[in-house]
């Protein structure tokens, strides 16, 4: 690969792949005229661009159905992304369970195998269980480009920093545990599940959001000017320490006091826990704050880490970096 500089021709060259790439990702098919059009390139490089995403396996011409009326003269070409091209999967290994989802290059889920797990199991054996469970969830499915790990604790950097949940969990690094096959990516399981709400649950569209994941312990993921919250240590939210209900609650409604939000999101099925927040938001806050129970159930981590994967190969897509 080469590094691009200023007045490379290829520069050029990529930014005009870049737009069609685009243009036909946020859309089912397009015809050339309609992909000329959006990706404001010329027609003869439309054409050979497409060509070229072709061979890579990226795009299709889409052939006229049988069943279509036969227009008069050549009929229109027309263009597809191919988002079964490729796959990334999405990885939770929690407390009780670990579920695997793969998707394809748009995120839609194709894959699936879990597998029930005890806060209790040995580090060594909660990972093999999981490996189990990656392999059955992507047989079958070609290209895997990425995986997207999470779990519990303090993730940064793909190592769990600090964990006080699972035996023998500090200190693992996920990306030399499972890779081998494919890049990998890891992050904090409240975390990702901000990013599921964020991406198809009760937060889409919204840009400053508090997630709760309320279980044994209360966790909470921030999402800031539609970012991910990450704080310096990759610790932001991290309440657990503070045991009673009653407690995490009081913290919680500090919290959306000082962040402001547009939505609170209750995740891991604790209603009581949502009435009784949306009790202290009512008395604590200056200005009425929605609160939503998620809607994503067990899948929420896992679909999360999708969402962590598939934007990293988004921007490996449309990346004007590199050129080969």
């Amino acid at each position: 690969m080469a590094r691009l500089s200023r007045g490379d021709p290829s520069l050029l060259r990529r930014l005009n792949a870049i737009a069609v790439l685009r243009a036909l990702y946020a859309a089912e098919e397009l015809t050339l005229a309609e992909l000329v059009k959006a990706s404001e390139v010329s027609r003869p490089t439309v054409e050979e661009i497409a060509a070229d995403l072709g061979e890579q396996g990226l795009v299709e011409e889409v052939p006229l159905s049988p069943d279509a009326p036969r227009p008069v003269g050549r009929p229109a070409k027309r263009y597809r992304f191919r988002p079964e091209s490729g796959h990334v999967a999405g990885l939770e290994i929690g407390p009780r369970q670990t579920l695997c989802l793969v998707a394809d290059l748009r995120g839609e889920v194709v894959g699936r195998a879990q597998a029930g797990l005890t806060p209790e199991m040995a580090a060594a054996d909660r990972l093999g269980t999981a490996r189990q469970v990656l392999g059955a969830a992507v047989e079958g499915h070609a290209n895997v480009r990425l995986l997207g790990i999470g779990t519990t604790g303090v993730v940064s950097g793909g190592k769990v920093v600090r964990d006080h949940r699972l035996p023998g969990w500090t200190g693992l690094d996920l990306p030399a545990e499972f890779g081998g096959g494919c890049p990998v990516l890891a992050g904090n399981d409240t975390k990702l599940a901000t990013l599921a709400e964020h991406w198809r649950g009760a937060a889409h569209g919204l840009d400053d959001v508090v997630y709760v994941q309320a279980g044994r312990t209360v966790s909470l993921g921030l999402l800031l000017g539609g970012k991910l919250h990450d704080g310096h240590h990759g610790a932001a939210g991290e309440i657990g320490a503070l045991r009673q209900a009653g407690g995490s609650v009081e913290l919680v409604a500090a919290t959306v006091l000082a962040v402001d939000p547009q939505l609170v999101v209750i995740g891991g099925g604790k209603d009581p826990l949502a009435t009784t927040l949306r009790a202290e938001l009512a008395r604590l806050c200056l200005f009425p704050v929605h609160v939503a129970t998620s809607t994503l159930g067990e899948d929420a981590v896992a679909l999360g880490a999708v969402r962590l994967a598939l934007s990293r190969v988004e921007r490996e897509l449309f990346s004007v970096a590199d050129v080969a």
